[in-house]
């Protein structure tokens, strides 16, 4: 057998890096953040928890990685283009928050849980504030060139009604009518 090579090495590594978020981010979507413990990601994941410690030093940094794949992953699908006119760009933004919210209902009740926790987020908190701010200063841009007279205001109010549609989405599942709440923001936003 021949010896390994570096890259091997760092293949294995990844996988995981990748496995140990994997078997924390169903733990924590089904039991909470606050109910998960280490030992019981190393169990899902079948591997040692002094791995997980190799790799993460806390409960705290596992979140972390968690959520910095969250918006590296989230940021590839939901960059619009310069050259799109801002009605595309925001008809994007809510085909892709409807999208988020049906179809990635766990990661979506995982977040909701996690900002109603200030203490667990403390550690997440900057990664959130930048996320927030790129977010927030592309959104507060395209509402004023739409020609919105409180562009921040709102944002909010589009927040507001995306964190609604999300809460009624996870609350009542198939039956919550998602055509006829998204027409409805359409409508509201001239789409």
């Amino acid at each position: 057998m021949a010896p390994r090579k570096k890259e091997d090495f760092s293949e294995m590594a990844d996988a995981s890096r990748e496995k140990i978020l994997k078997s924390a981010f169903e733990l924590f979507a089904n039991h909470g953040y606050s109910r998960t413990s280490v030992d019981m990601i190393a169990q899902k994941a079948r591997i040692s928890k002094g791995l997980i410690y190799h790799y993460f030093k806390s409960k705290e940094e596992i979140l972390r990685g968690l959520f910095i794949q969250f918006v590296e992953e989230t940021n590839e699908q939901i960059l619009w283009n310069e050259s799109q006119s801002p009605q595309a760009a925001l008809q994007q933004l809510i085909d892709f928050s409807v999208h988020f919210i049906t179809g990635e209902v766990k990661l979506n009740r995982l977040m909701i849980s996690l900002v109603l926790q200030p203490d667990v987020i403390k550690g997440i908190k900057k990664d959130m504030e930048r996320l927030r701010e790129g977010w927030w200063g592309r959104l507060t841009a395209l509402l004023k060139e739409l020609g919105y007279k409180d562009p921040e205001a709102e944002g909010y109010l589009l927040g507001a009604i995306l964190d609604g549609f999300g809460l009624g989405y996870i609350a009542m599942g198939k039956e919550y009518p998602v055509e006829k709440v998204k027409k409805l923001i359409e409508k509201k936003y001239g789409l």
